[in-house]
C-alpha cells in the first residue's frame, strides 16, 4: 500500500521537522514584527492637542521625547531689561515667508523660578522690532515649545539666533538655571507687533518603503520554512512510492 502524504507526516521525524519549521518561522515572524514598526513613522504634531502645562513636557536641564512643536502653558514673569531682536526670521503670512526679525525677552517661570525665553512677536523692519516695548508683569501665556539653536553671526544691533547658551549669558553675568528650550508666545501677553507664525507641520504618517519590503522578505523567508518541510515530505513519498 503506497503511504499518503499524512501518514509519512505523522511520523515523530516529520514532526520534530515541522516544528523546526515552527521554530524558525516565528523567528522570521518577529523579524516582520520589528520591521513593520519601523516602517510606519509619524511626522509632525497633532494640531489638536489642548496645550499642556510646561512642567509636563520641560523643566530646567530636562526636556521629555517629543515636546517641540508642542503647545504648553505657562505663568511667567517678564524681564523688559533683557529683550532682544534676533534677524533672519521668516514668517508664514497668507501662505509665503517673508523675511523680518523677531522679538524676544527674557522671563521667570513660575514654578521653577527658571529662565524660560520667550519669543513675542514679529517685524518686517529692524527699527520697528528695536522699538517694540515688553510690558512688565505676570502673564498666563500660551505658545508653542521650540529647541534652541546654533550661534549664529548677526548683523549690527540683533543676534543671529534665538541661540539659548548665548542668551543665558546676556541676561546675567552669574549662574542661573534656564529651560533647555524657548517659547514661541501665541497668546498672554500682548506686545506691538505681529504674532509669530511658523507653519507648524501637522502630524501625517510617513512610509519608510525600504523597511517595508524587509518586512516582506522575512514574511517570504517564515512562508519558505514550511514549504521546506512540505518539500521533504513529498520526496519521502515519492522516494516510498517508486
Amino acid at each position: 500500500m503506497k503511504p499518503s502524504f499524512f501518514s509519512v507526516a505523522r511520523r515523530p521525524k516529520w514532526i520534530a521537522g515541522l516544528l523546526i519549521a515552527f521554530l524558525v518561522a516565528g523567528t522570521f515572524a518577529a523579524l516582520m514584527q520589528w520591521q513593520f514598526s519601523r516602517t510606519f513613522v509619524a511626522v509632525g504634531v497633532d494640531i489638536e492637542l489642548e496645550p499642556v502645562p510646561i512642567s509636563e513636557l520641560s523643566a530646567p536641564q530636562r526636556l521629555a521625547p517629543g515636546s517641540y512643536d508642542r503647545l504648553v502653558t505657562a505663568t511667567v514673569s517678564t524681564d523688559p531689561e533683557n529683550v532682544y531682536v534676533v534677524s533672519d526670521r521668516l514668517q508664514v503670512q497668507a501662505g509665503e515667508q517673508v523675511l523680518g526679525y523677531w522679538v524676544v525677552a527674557n522671563s521667570i517661570e513660575k514654578e521653577t523660578g527658571a529662565s524660560l525665553t520667550l519669543a513675542l512677536g514679529f517685524a518686517t523692519e529692524l527699527e520697528e522690532a528695536a522699538e517694540i516695548q515688553v510690558p512688565a508683569g505676570e502673564f498666563e501665556i500660551v505658545g508653542y515649545l521650540e529647541p534652541s539653536e546654533p550661534v549664529t553671526e548677526s548683523e549690527p544691533g540683533t543676534l543671529g539666533s534665538v541661540a539659548l547658551a548665548q542668551l543665558v549669558n546676556l541676561y546675567a553675568d552669574e549662574a542661573f538655571e534656564s529651560f533647555p528650550a524657548y517659547v514661541i508666545v501665541q497668546d498672554g501677553i500682548a506686545i506691538e507687533a505681529e504674532r509669530i507664525s511658523i507653519g507648524i507641520q501637522d502630524e501625517t504618517v510617513e512610509i519608510n518603503w525600504l523597511t517595508a519590503f524587509y518586512a516582506i522578505e522575512w514574511l517570504l523567508f517564515g512562508l519558505a520554512a514550511f514549504y521546506l518541510w512540505w518539500r521533504l515530505v513529498m520526496d519521502q513519498v515519492a522516494r516510498e512510492t517508486s
